[in-house]
């Protein structure tokens, strides 16, 4: 189970001094420091559901959620989330695993996020259609629709019947937010289909 430090603080009340019991809980291995105030009781706690944990507010994206929709063949071992509160990028690596916090602009953050559910534990996730344009949107700039299609099909190594089932009216709403050259070429290339 993850929890917060005051959560921790709370189960250990009972002691006299409840922070040395955490030490020694940590020392043993009874418990397990994620951050300076995230715990896991095992290692097999849920990865993404501890990213909301480690850095608020967020939601997991770009990679990470593309595999979760499996629309990507890989294993993703970075959970990368966005955020946009962030000055600069955040990255942490903990017992769990690596984790990666990634700016997006305010205007974006709100839109197409879902609620999901791993091991009892609820965390925010991009749909796929906002894990494309936030992977789109941290890569470098595209502005020909060759370059794009590369992109897309050899480095992202998306399928192509994948991008068209997509909800394309989510997309057209999203892209103006993002202010991305990348994105509108995604567009151009999706209108010249």
């Amino acid at each position: 189970m993850l929890k917060t430090r005051d959560y921790v603080m709370y189960e250990l009340r009972s002691y006299a001094s409840p922070k040395s019991k955490l030490t020694q809980m940590i020392k043993k291995g009874e418990i397990i420091q994620l951050v300076r105030t995230v715990y896991a009781d095992s290692l097999s706690d849920s990865k993404l559901a501890a990213a909301s944990m480690i850095y608020s507010p967020c939601y997991i994206s770009f990679e990470t959620a593309l595999a979760y929709h499996q629309m990507i063949p890989e294993r993703v071992f970075e959970v990368k989330s966005a955020g946009f509160q962030l000055k600069k990028e955040k990255h942490f690596d903990t017992p769990l695993g690596r984790y990666s916090f990634l700016y997006i602009p305010e205007a974006v953050f709100p839109w197409a996020v879902q609620p999901a559910m791993e091991q009892g534990h609820g965390f925010r996730l991009a749909t796929k259609e906002k894990a494309l344009l936030d992977t789109l949107y941290k890569i470098r700039s595209v502005t020909s629709r060759k370059n794009l299609q590369e992109l897309l099909f050899d480095d992202l190594r998306l399928e192509e019947e994948a991008i068209m089932q997509l909800d394309w009216n989510v997309i057209q709403s999203l892209v103006p937010l993002y202010h991305s050259t990348t994105l509108n070429t995604l567009l151009r290339w999706r209108n010249a289909q």
